[in-house]
């Protein structure tokens, strides 16, 4: 009944696109502007979402808007804010701003290329609030199919060793470049999609023709439909989330992908895959998720100790974030499949955690790459002598990838861990540990040897510093990552207040089935 904040988070940027359409295509300043201001607007908008909620909070949905845009077929646009809503938007909008400040390097159609990006933010802000399960596929699909020109043509490529049986294929297919990376990255998402679109459409038919995901919470699914239509939803919205073995498409996409849009890729898009997966498939398929725990935990523990490896392996900086982002996501997994307060705290804490941390990585791999011309570690050495600015946040954002107390990162998997411990399954905690020691094996090795160790080479020894406006993201990332350390309440108390009405809601509709 009150002012449309929601829809003006997700209007924002779609109002910065038309503006955008306007401007002169030689106007790159004007259109870095209009782009600045339309992330900004989404980003005070989600600054007040979470200040309402942490004033009045409620374990119900507020700040609703409802529009009905098909009756006949059950579909309305209805948006709403709870916790786990709130923290998730204004970790969008901070990354999007961030982004789009760090995208003023971008000179090749400016115009375009913040157009994609804006509609990609829409896309993620109204997956977030979105309470109609027909609408939010449209706003998942918006929020992923612009990352295929965004790679495909602002991206770039790179060199991946081809080696052993499979050489030829490598060669063939130009593993590494970023028509390859943005091909594949489509391709696959699109099968999860259509896992996910089977799975709603078996869920509308069961609930009488409605796609209210609110309504839904009240109908009894058949067991049949719960058994099959979770794991549909679990490696349809897990493609996205970088699940093991349908993670393949993640760490290409993120080494092919600009800076801002490897920010967002890694920040946000990822996250829409594990919160898909809990608001819908925990939430709505109760007796699936338990069924399905289980193997959602087991297969997280994979991916936290696979990826880890396989960042442990990689020589290409980027790379090593992609699997380290690989291995960070099995955290919010395993979070989730723990189906636990502390558990399911840890994942949406982990989400934000990882999404800035990530940001902020790949931020400085922006900036490294813009003065190298490379991102081959080995190529690297003590940089900290000439950028110490990026040596220092690129520290701190390594001490928050494995998990040093007083970063946002420790928060994130110490509650999670807990949780794993709780749900009977200890074995998930300890491999959750192994995969912690291992990524403090590759991250201060990385650090060290690009920053700290002897050197620089001599064709970097005059390398600038980061300056201004490249420095304006770093800070708002690095803050942020500290502030979540010290003060984990600040968004701690939003998403627990979330947490145990959901967890209450599953065990009710639980325990009415099995009375049936």
């Amino acid at each position: 009944s009150g002012f449309p904040i929601l829809s003006l988070i997700i209007l924002a940027p779609v109002l910065a696109v038309f503006a955008l359409l306007f401007t002169p295509a030689t106007s790159h300043r004007a259109i870095r502007t209009i782009a600045t201001l339309g992330t900004a607007v989404s980003l005070i908008g989600t600054i007040f979402v979470a200040r309402v909620l942490s004033i009045a909070p409620t374990t119900d949905f507020t700040l609703v808007e409802r529009i009905n845009v098909i009756p006949s077929l059950g579909i309305e646009y209805v948006v709403a804010a709870d916790g786990w809503s709130a923290v998730l938007l204004l970790l969008t909008g901070v990354i999007a701003f961030a982004g789009a400040i760090a995208s003023y390097a971008v000179s090749d159609r400016p115009r375009e290329y913040y157009a994609f990006l804006l509609l990609l933010v829409a896309g993620v802000f109204g997956v977030f609030v979105i309470q109609d399960l027909f609408i939010f596929f449209l706003f998942y699909e918006i929020a992923v199919l612009p990352m295929y020109l965004l790679i495909g043509i602002w991206g770039s490529s790179g060199s991946v060793p081809s080696d052993g049986p499979f050489k030829w294929v490598f060669e063939k297919l130009d593993v590494g470049g970023k028509e390859y990376a943005a091909m594949k990255l489509t391709l696959m998402l699109l099968v999860g999609s259509a896992l996910i679109l089977a799975a709603i459409l078996g869920m509308y038919h069961e609930a009488d023709g409605t796609f209210s995901m609110i309504a839904m919470e009240d109908v009894e699914f058949s067991r049949t439909l719960q058994m099959l239509a979770f794991p549909a939803l679990w490696i349809g919205f897990g493609s996205l989330a970088g699940l093991w073995p349908f993670h393949t498409w993640s760490p290409d996409g993120h080494a092919a992908a600009p800076t801002a849009v490897s920010m967002l890729h890694a920040g946000v898009l990822m996250k829409l895959g594990a919160f898909g997966l809990i608001r819908i498939g925990m939430m709505l398929l109760p007796e699936g998720a338990v069924y399905w725990a289980f193997w959602v935990g087991t297969v997280a523990t994979i991916n936290i100790v696979y990826g880890a490896f396989c960042a442990m392996n990689q020589r290409d900086l980027k790379y090593i974030i992609a699997y380290s982002s690989v291995s960070h996501m099995g955290v919010v997994m395993l979070g989730a499949a723990t189906m636990t307060v502390n558990g399911w705290n840890g994942a949406i804490f982990q989400m934000v955690a990882h999404g800035v941390m990530t940001g902020l990585f790949f931020a400085l791999v922006g900036l490294l790459y813009g003065r190298t011309n490379t991102r081959i570690i080995a190529k690297m050495s003590g940089f900290a002598a000439t950028m110490p600015l990026i040596a220092a946040f690129f520290t701190l954002g390594g001490l928050s990838s494995l998990g040093m107390p007083g970063t946002a990162g420790f928060v994130a998997e110490f509650l999670v861990f807990l949780g794993a411990f709780e749900s009977g399954h200890p074995w998930w905690g300890v491999a959750g540990a192994i995969g912690a020691f291992i990524t403090a094996i590759y991250v201060l090795r990385a650090v060290k040897t690009i920053f700290w160790g002897e050197g620089p080479p001599e064709e970097y020894k005059n390398l600038p510093d980061a300056m201004g406006y490249e420095v304006i993201s770093l800070w708002i990332l690095g803050i942020t990552i500290l502030v979540l350390g010290v003060w984990p309440r600040l968004v701690l108390d939003l998403i627990d207040g979330t947490t145990p009405t959901m967890l209450a809601q599953i065990a009710q509709n639980i325990a009415t089935g099995a009375g049936q």
